[in-house]
């Protein structure tokens, strides 16, 4: 019995061992793909700026070379994403195989390429075209089966532009919109239903003696002529405080809208478009998509998205938060005299400007040119400090409120008018019109929007008073 088993044993090891040597001297089967041929190199010589047109087959996706921008299909230009529309074209110009299967295939069905699923055709500047038909994807490596037109052979070619040539038209949508630097802003409109619209330009005649604080104008919804808006609030409608405001789709709702009334977009609730020296957007505003969506979509575009709310805060922006409260901004180099009138009192500051050539102390040097600066309160002359101190009083005078209802009388109870050194620029006008115990109305240049503080203005007189005296004093002293 035992003997039996130990025969049973060396049977199985004998048969285990005949398998072995057949496993390991067994003939390669051939490969259902074909094995590698030779390797292969880039199929042509072209650059992604020789690519006129790109199309891509069955997406039906047209990419169009438009001076080194790329269009694609009937997307708006705006929503382009350049970098992965260049990506997909430089695909194409930088295509090469990473070996050749079969130079003169019998069979393309087993690679798909019998009826290719995608095909991507490239029309070139000087005229010639470029095709490349993709067959099936490997199944065990990350290439697809690929053929070039007039090459009968087929090649392998990596993932990556088989991935490339069947993109969908939703891969070349850009979410990022715009960054638009506030600091930098050249232009502003918004629109909302029910409210004032608000429109912001950068103007074009501006004061070299301002250091820029009078850059931009409020065109809307004030009427008051030269109008000077600043956004030192801007931090409130950034997400990080910051300077700049980012603008971004949350997602993209429908490429090609049928019925805008939808999406509230037949008749925008809101607009907003803002520019600096760089970027630049208009956004038209619809209906909510949810408590923290709003949907959108580009004036003059077709395609709705959505975009948070919280990334348009700017468009809650209260006019009056935006506009320069002062009722003239003028600086005293760019004035030559100002006229201040209430009552039975008449007052006027005048300021002259002389170059004077000063003569030099020591022996040998050049004589130096100097700015001689006179000032004056009703004709008599005043020290530099309290005059520009009362200057700035005046100048910054400023509007505490837009109006309510109309001023009691059309007669002013004081009048500013600033006469210009420029004698191109007319005088600009200013009257305080009777309006309540507490208040004046403005009006400016004929257009009365505003009302200001009684006290400020008589502080302003007070100060007046006291630097014509001062100055009369200094006078009589010296005549002494």
């Amino acid at each position: 019995m035992k003997k039996r088993f130990q025969w049973i044993g060396l049977t199985l090891c004998l048969v285990l061992l005949l398998g072995v040597y057949w496993y390991i001297n067994r003939p390669e089967p051939e490969r259902e793909t074909g094995s590698p041929v030779q390797q292969s190199s880039r199929f042509w010589d072209i650059t992604e700026n020789d690519i006129a047109q790109l199309i891509l087959i069955p997406s039906q996706i047209e990419i169009i070379n438009n001076d080194g921008q790329w269009l694609v299909g009937e997307v708006d230009p705006e929503l382009i994403d350049q970098a992965q529309v260049q990506t997909v074209v430089r695909r194409f110009a930088t295509l090469e195989a990473s070996h050749t299967l079969e130079e003169k295939p019998s069979d393309l069905s087993k690679y798909g390429l019998d009826n290719p699923s995608t095909i991507a055709r490239a029309k070139l500047i000087d005229g010639s075209e470029k095709v490349v038909y993709l067959g099936n994807r490997h199944p065990t490596e990350y290439l697809f089966y690929a053929q070039i037109e007039g090459d009968e052979a087929v090649y392998a070619v990596n993932g990556m532009y088989g991935v490339a040539f069947q993109s969908k038209i939703e891969n070349f949508y850009n979410r990022d919109l715009a960054a638009i630097d506030l600091i930098d802003i050249q232009y502003m409109l918004i629109k909302n239903a029910g409210q004032e619209t608000i429109e912001i330009m950068a103007g074009e005649s501006r004061s070299p003696h301002l250091l820029g604080m009078d850059r931009l104008r409020m065109i809307s919804p004030y009427k008051t002529p030269y109008r000077v808006a600043h956004l030192e609030n801007y931090a409130d409608f950034t997400l990080d405080g910051g300077t700049m405001l980012i603008l971004r789709v949350r997602d993209f709702i429908d490429l090609d809208p049928v019925d805008l009334s939808e999406y509230g977009l037949d008749q925008p609730q809101g607009e907003l478009a803002v520019a600096d020296s760089y970027n630049s957007i208009h956004l038209l505003l619809g209906s909510d998509r949810n408590d923290t969506e709003v949907y959108a979509m580009l004036k003059d575009g077709h395609a709705v998205f959505s975009i948070y709310k919280n990334l348009i805060r700017i468009r809650n922006a209260n006019p009056f938060d935006w506009v320069n409260k002062f009722l003239y901004m003028a600086s005293i180099e760019d004035i030559e005299r100002v006229d201040i009138t209430w009552e039975d009192q008449h007052y006027w500051l005048t300021m002259e400007w002389e170059e004077v050539v000063v003569e030099p102390t020591e022996p040998g040097a050049e004589p130096k040119t100097e700015r001689k600066e006179t000032f004056c309160v009703n004709g008599v002359v005043a020290e530099e400090r309290p005059f520009r101190r009362l200057y700035g009083t005046i100048v910054g005078l400023t509007v505490d409120a837009v109006i309510e209802g109309e001023a009691a009388g059309a007669e002013p109870v004081m009048t500013i008018v600033y006469h210009h050194n420029n004698p191109d620029v007319p005088p600009f006008t200013i009257e305080l019109l009777p309006y309540s115990r507490d208040l004046y109305a403005v009006r400016i240049e004929g257009v009365t929007e505003f009302v200001i503080a009684k006290e400020k203005v008589d502080n302003a007189k007070e100060m007046l008073a006291s630097v014509l005296a001062e100055a009369q004093q200094n006078q009589a002293q010296g005549g002494e």
